[in-house]
């Protein structure tokens, strides 16, 4: 009895060694917007030609160009919060030529996948100042 025991006690030991105690950490969104983004054409409305968004979000700003491939525009950087649990995102008004600075912010409903390289940038509230829905494709080089 005392054999068959121990044989046991080794095999759940065995067992428990070569299984992970290492928790499975989902992908925060917060992580996941890090890097280089290019949009896919962006519809401005009033705007006959096709145009692009680049953006390089670190972990404090956003930096976007913005190109109809042959002139290219450098907008001033900008900050931005994430809220990882309604999987949000919230720019502070890109400053565009010829604009005045604003404190105003548009807010985006995310949709991404862990490990994936697309996100889909939904405005909150498209009708109050005209945003695009923005598709992003990680770019490994801007």
């Amino acid at each position: 009895m005392k054999k068959t025991i121990l044989i046991l006690l080794a095999m759940f030991l065995s067992i428990g060694m070569f299984t992970s105690c290492e928790k499975d950490n989902p992908q925060l969104l917060s992580e996941f917007v890090i890097g280089k983004w290019q949009s896919q054409v962006v519809d401005l409305g009033d705007v006959q030609t096709d145009i692009y968004f680049m953006v390089a979000i670190t972990a404090d700003n956003y930096y976007l160009s913005m190109t109809d491939g042959e002139n290219s525009v450098d907008l001033p950087q900008a900050g931005y919060v994430v809220d990882d649990d309604a999987n949000t995102i919230t720019i502070d008004q890109p400053q565009f030529p010829d604009d005045d600075p604003s404190d105003e912010v548009v807010s985006f409903k995310v949709t991404w996948e862990e490990g994936g390289n697309t996100m889909t940038w939904l405005p909150i509230d498209p009708l109050e100042n005209d945003t695009p829905t923005l598709v992003w494709t990680l770019s490994t080089g801007m």
